[in-house]
């Protein structure tokens, strides 16, 4: 087994942790956790990491476990320090540290750089490694919470610019109140679609979740009952390049599929969206009891409404099982309820 620390993006760490435990789920990684705190979380695997880490939104980077310590008295005490075999000969090196919480030792962060920087430089002697502080081989990285130091190699890192491309803004098709991208990446990482399953969005929109599920390789289908935004989801659609997938008009009461590995979906609650003069809670309970007739056994649906809705009540009554409910703001005025089923 090996000892890896994911490192959780503090203002979605909630989010952030459900949205990684459901990525490795996804990519069959098994995994025990052996420490959960702010902002980290400590697990050993025999598997790789990295493939579900990729798929995370909220994940900021994963970092191969070298050694944990503490910070006394202004003196680093490291336990056993694992030496890593990616490591090569005449590479370069950089040590970063990152504080979570508030300070509490009275070391400066770039001395404490420079220590650990000559544990690293000693530990691997043999193997050449020098200091480039710009563009390093290497980045070893410490996160110090309190007087606690957990100290590892980077192996991931969140690329923010992926996301940023697929933006509400940056698109043919825009809709007011259409979720960001990064939020829309985690629901669908929720739902636990794997590549080449098929993932079902019943009120689609403008794509968003489309969009990630496709981007994560999954076959994809919408429906919704306004036409403009059917028209506009294909555009969206083909603007990525997305190929498998289908857009339909179709009322979310009678859902225009026969099986699906997984939905995901943000229903309109009158808000930005229209209901067509539907009531709110008929409407999501309807569509709730349909989809249990196309979900398959043990997969998930993921869907999102505004916290006084208490949509989770309407989730139980129509018979499923309710995994996690996690209310996270999403803009400025709203609260979102994400509602996780099986």
């Amino acid at each position: 087994m090996k000892k890896y620390l994911a490192h959780i993006r503090g203002h979605y760490q909630e989010l952030g942790f459900e949205e990684f435990f459901a990525t490795l789920e996804a990519e069959n990684i098994q995994y025990s956790i052996e420490k959960k705190d702010n902002q980290i979380l400590l697990f050993n695997t025999k598997q790789n990491p990295v493939k579900a880490a990729k798929r995370c939104a909220f994940l900021h980077s994963i970092l191969k476990m070298i050694s944990i310590g503490n910070v006394e008295k202004d003196k680093l005490e490291l336990q056993q320090f694992i030496s890593l075999p990616e490591i090569k000969d005449d590479k370069t090196f950089a040590v970063r540290i990152k504080k979570i919480g508030k300070k509490v030792i009275e070391q400066d962060l770039p001395d404490l750089e420079r220590e650990i920087g000559g544990f690293v430089y000693n530990n691997y002697r043999t193997q050449n490694l020098k200091v480039n502080l710009k563009n390093p081989d290497y980045l070893f990285f410490g996160i110090l919470i309190g007087r606690r130091l957990y100290f590892g190699l980077e192996v991931w890192v969140l690329n923010h610019s992926e996301y940023e491309s697929r933006e509400p803004r940056n698109r043919p098709f825009f809709r007011p109140g259409s979720m960001k991208t990064e939020f829309a990446r985690a629901i669908v990482n929720l739902s636990r679609i794997k590549q080449n399953e098929m993932f079902y969005d019943p009120f689609c929109g403008g794509g968003g979740f489309l969009i990630e599920a496709a981007t994560l390789g999954a076959n994809v289908l919408g429906s919704e009952l306004d036409k403009f935004a059917v028209y506009g989801c294909n555009q969206n659609m083909k603007f990525y390049k997305n190929t498998y997938c289908s857009i339909i008009r179709s009322d979310s009461r009678h859902l225009p599929i026969k099986e699906a590995d997984a939905i995901a979906t943000d229903p309109p609650y009158a808000i930005q969206s229209s209901t067509h003069g539907e009531n709110v809670n008929s409407l999501i309970y309807d569509f709730l009891i349909e989809s249990r007739t196309i979900l398959k056994k043990d997969c998930y649906l993921v869907f999102s409404s505004p916290a006084k809705h208490e949509s989770e009540l309407l989730a139980e009554k129509a018979g499923y099982s309710i995994q996690k409910i996690l209310d996270t703001r999403l803009h400025k005025s709203l609260t979102r309820r994400i509602i996780v089923l099986k």
